[in-house]
């Protein structure tokens, strides 16, 4: 029943329509323009056509767009019989139209080619709506790529109020071995909205390639200052190589800015942050497996006596690896059971640093209370680990201990394991026992005695 509606389909289809898609109002026996006998074909047109107009939507049109670009490499705007058919293969209708394929094809060029040797992309248009109403599951294409621009931090001033009106761009690119630009494919590009007075935009806006991405391509970003009744001007750029999202897991950090335009605070590193995801990439369990349990006996930072701690973990040189626990608030003996994958960044050899932080409000930079480094050979091994690590490099606290402070040795708790380097589960597993601490340990973590939350088997 497809195939023969699809055949009748296209022979009732005009010989010719609107460049828009306009496929509005019947036209039978319309009289002629300006009252003008119309001509015996025209009449024959009139009688035997309906004109009406639809609206594609902009995924529809740039698919569209993609498509006929694809097998137009000439750039003539034209297409050949013989590249619409292997264009209709492509999207599988040949599959959905088995036998009748060949003269279908022949009959959607013919029923849509004015002249009946080419076919003009409005003339392309118009089939390609016919059939993605007909075939939906054939039409529109699914883009490639999920790019999300969730926002930027330190941007240079470029206003007199020492502000600025940011808004981001993106699209594919071509780049030469030495990362310059050969080739802008402008069709791709897509525009967020503009956040008024701020170096600190949050866009949070969802794009796709338009169907203009092939594998091998980079993604560029341009952050641009909106200036009302004047040209827009660009503040920094952004150049995300294919090898750091076309892989399992994709990319989603911050990046640095490379700034264009304007004044940076000094300290301030202008970042933008992005996720870039491709479509239908196969995703498997991720290698490193890292569980940040909790840390105890660490130093006060605040005048209470306390602290607001958080913890990062970062695959050391590799800072689109890096991730944070939550802040546990006025405690010295933050519980966290987080765990983290590295996004998909670890490679043999690689080392994991691991940071303690004081949460000290939204604007301000977070005290660092300790850090420590779990080198390579301690986890990737059989078994993995499991254990307090002494963290290095301890804030000395409220009352340093050259003044009478006392001096701090926290410890950090930590799983970290290769998946392929676990022993299968057994059929009968036993629960762990809950570590305690000793009384030394429950005083100097200032909380009363209580021990973190027993540390759950590795899988």
């Amino acid at each position: 029943a497809g195939r023969c509606c699809f055949m009748a389909a296209v022979r009732a289809a005009p010989k010719r329509q609107a460049a828009t898609i306009g496929l509005g109002g019947d036209s039978r026996g319309a009289p002629g323009v300006g009252h003008k006998q119309l001509t015996a074909a025209q009449r024959i047109e009139a009688a035997t056509s309906t004109r009406r107009e639809v609206t594609i939507t902009d995924t529809q049109a740039w698919d569209a767009e993609a498509l006929f670009r694809k097998y137009d490499p000439e750039r003539t705007q034209l297409l050949t019989r013989g590249a619409l058919t292997e264009l209709l293969k492509e999207i599988g209708l040949d599959l959905k139209l088995g036998a009748s394929f060949p003269a279908s094809s022949r009959l959607a060029f013919d029923s849509h080619s004015a002249d009946a040797h080419f076919l003009t992309l409005a003339e392309f248009k118009q089939l390609y709506y016919k059939i993605s109403s007909w075939y939906p599951t054939l039409l529109p294409r699914e883009t490639s790529l999920n790019i999300t621009i969730f926002s930027a931090k330190d941007l240079p001033s470029t206003d007199t109020n020492g502000k600025s009106d940011p808004f981001c761009t993106v699209m594919c690119v071509r780049t030469d071995s030495s990362g310059e630009i050969i080739e802008r494919k402008n069709w791709s590009k897509s525009t967020t909205k503009v956040v008024e007075k701020t170096l600190n935009p949050w866009w949070g806006e969802d794009f796709t390639d338009k169907y203009g991405y092939e594998e091998g391509d980079d993604l560029f970003f341009l952050i641009w200052d909106w200036d009302k009744g004047s040209q827009s001007e660009v503040v920094g750029k952004v150049l995300l190589p294919s090898s750091e999202f076309h892989r399992p897991g994709g990319f989603m950090s911050w990046l640095p800015i490379h700034v264009l335009a304007g004044e940076v605070p000094k300290g301030a590193t202008p970042s933008l942050k992005v996720r870039v995801a491709v479509r239908g990439m196969p995703t498997p369990p991720p290698r490193l497996h890292v569980t940040v349990h909790s840390c105890f006996n660490l130093p006060p930072a605040d005048p209470n006596g306390k602290a607001d701690p958080f913890c990062t973990f970062q695959i050391v040189g590799k800072p689109a690896s890096k991730s944070q626990t939550k802040v546990c608030f006025k405690t010295l003996a933050p519980v966290w059971n987080e765990t983290f994958s590295g996004k998909y960044r670890y490679e043999d050899g690689d080392d994991l640093i691991f940071e303690v932080r004081d949460y000290d409000g939204k604007n301000a930079k977070p005290e660092l209370l300790g850090r420590c480094l779990l080198a390579n050979a301690e986890f990737a091994k059989m078994g993995g680990f499991s254990g307090d690590v002494p963290l290095q490099d301890v804030y000395k606290g409220i009352v340093p201990p050259e003044h009478g402070g006392k001096a701090y040795k926290p410890l950090l708790k930590l799983t970290a394991f290769l998946l392929d380097m676990m022993p299968p589960p057994s059929d009968e597993p036993q629960a762990a026992a809950a570590p305690e601490l000793d009384a030394s340990q429950a005083e100097a973590s200032g909380e009363g005695g209580s021990a973190p939350a027993p540390m759950p088997p590795p899988p």
